[in-house]
């Protein structure tokens, strides 16, 4: 079999192998946050729960890994389940971190015997050369380069830690699924297909069902099962391909955006529940868990914010941020003053994202910039801009908490506490990019001084 990578595929849960044998697992326990939740996919024919239900979630969903086409069974020594284009792994020495389910390298094993074909042959260039380009980008690692619609896929959609590095360049190859030839490149993970008659779709790029083909080669019975009596039909939410760009967090969460004009974060997954706090359209919320409860617009999926924090799926969507214009190294932030929100990176991958408030009348510059000053509590008066008391736009503020500064003249990334939070993703500001303090407090241990901020429209 292929060997294994160890990819981050979502949070870490207590799961209790019952069977070492060869026979098929019937149950797989989780722990608390599941609250037994178990899906059915009548498209397939299967079910999907536990961890292998938030790896699937929480790493692109139906986009990067397909319908399941199996139930867990054991497998190799070790409980796996197959999808259409992966094979999950569960790895029990791994419990307490974040790499209790892994993910099989595909890619790797189906081209196995064809790394003398041209197209598989390390390329011999200088990094730094091959690199300036903007829309080519070379990994030493494997010495193969990704570019245009390839590269910015793979960008958009898990880079590195979804799809592994890149093992081929790009070629034409015949597809015996559709009986058509498509240019293709694979990864350690997947194989990528571009699809001319989906141009200008969220579908021009495809990915291979190398699942489909693992389990025909591995002789894997992939039959539909009956619908068990305590699973849930899969809600159409949970079926959006947005979720394969979705901004994950290091520590296994996925962000959701809201989509009601106000949406209660409840104590229990209940509209009778008490409610903890509020929030409001487009403002980000990092989803942890998925259980059932009271339906809502027919959807009775809730998802967990925290311990005892819920709130009703049918109210939110994938956030997906902007593409940012540029990349860089390190910790670094984009922010996007079309669709208010500062999404962090480290490298390549988005870990974070928050809504923000802006300058309004153009206020806030834009650019690239770097944090050359921070105060953890600061006073924020215009006279040291040169706006003297009295004047229109005078402002006199104590207490802005966790405030980094990028641009001479008094610009900075900070805490707004003045704002309301219904009013923030809009143009309220004298020119600071303002975050909720809960959401400043969390850059302010993310950035350091020297750490890019790239704002643009």
């Amino acid at each position: 079999m292929p060997r294994r990578f160890q990819l981050p595929l979502g949070i870490v849960l207590t799961l209790v192998l019952l069977t070492v044998s060869l026979a098929p697992v019937t149950k797989i326990t989780h722990a608390a946050n599941w609250h037994g939740l178990v899906l059915y996919f009548p498209q397939t024919g299967h079910h999907l729960s536990g961890d292998f239900l938030w790896a699937w979630i929480s790493n692109g969903g139906l986009m990067t890994f397909g319908y399941p086409i199996t139930e867990p069974f054991t497998q190799d020594g070790m409980v796996v389940q197959y999808f259409e284009r992966a094979r999950f792994e569960y790895h029990p020495e791994n419990q307490g971190t974040r790499y209790t389910v892994l993910a099989t390298l595909l890619g790797n094993w189906i081209t196995e015997g064809r790394r003398n074909e041209a197209a598989f042959r390390p390329l011999r260039i200088d990094p730094n050369v091959a690199n300036n380009d903007p829309n080519r980008r070379f990994f030493p690692e494997t010495g193969h380069t990704l570019a245009y619609g390839f590269k910015a896929y793979w960008e958009a959609n898990g880079g590195l830690s979804t799809f592994g590095y890149p093992i081929s360049e790009e070629f034409t190859e015949w597809n015996p699924d559709t009986g058509e030839y498509y240019t293709v490149q694979y990864f350690e993970r997947a194989r990528f297909e571009y699809h001319p008659e989906n141009k200008g779709t969220p579908f021009e790029v495809l990915l291979g069902r190398l699942g489909v083909q693992y389990a025909q080669a591995r002789g894997v019975d992939t039959s539909p099962v009956p619908k068990r009596p305590e699973a849930i039909e899969v809600p159409p939410q949970l079926l959006d391909y947005r979720w394969s760009r979705a901004v994950s967090t290091d520590d296994g969460a996925v962000f959701g955006r809201v989509t009601a004009s106000t949406l209660a974060i409840r104590s229990a997954p209940s509209n009778a529940a008490s409610v903890i706090a509020w929030t409001y359209a487009r403002h980000p919320v990092p989803i942890r868990g998925l259980t059932v409860g009271d339906p809502v617009d027919g959807n009775p999926i809730w998802y967990e914010l925290g311990e005892s924090r819920y709130v009703a799926a049918a109210m939110v969507e994938p956030l997906v941020p902007d593409l940012p214009p540029q990349r860089f190294g390190g910790h670094w932030v984009d922010v996007s003053l079309r669709s208010f929100y500062a999404v962090a990176y480290d490298g390549d991958r988005p870990v974070y994202v928050a809504i923000i408030t802006a300058g309004r009348d153009g206020k806030t510059p834009t650019g690239v910039y770097q944090i050359f000053y921070r105060v953890r509590n600061e006073t924020m008066d215009a006279a040291t801009v040169g706006i003297p008391p009295g004047s229109p736009g005078y402002y006199y503020l104590t207490n802005v908490q966790f405030t980094q500064y990028f641009k001479s003249g008094g610009y900075a990334i900070h805490g707004n506490y003045w704002t309301p939070p219904s009013q923030f993703g809009g143009f309220t500001s004298n020119g600071c990019v303002g975050l909720l303090n809960s959401d400043a407090e969390w850059f302010w241990n993310f950035l350091d001084i020297g750490s890019v901020v790239s704002i643009h429209y």
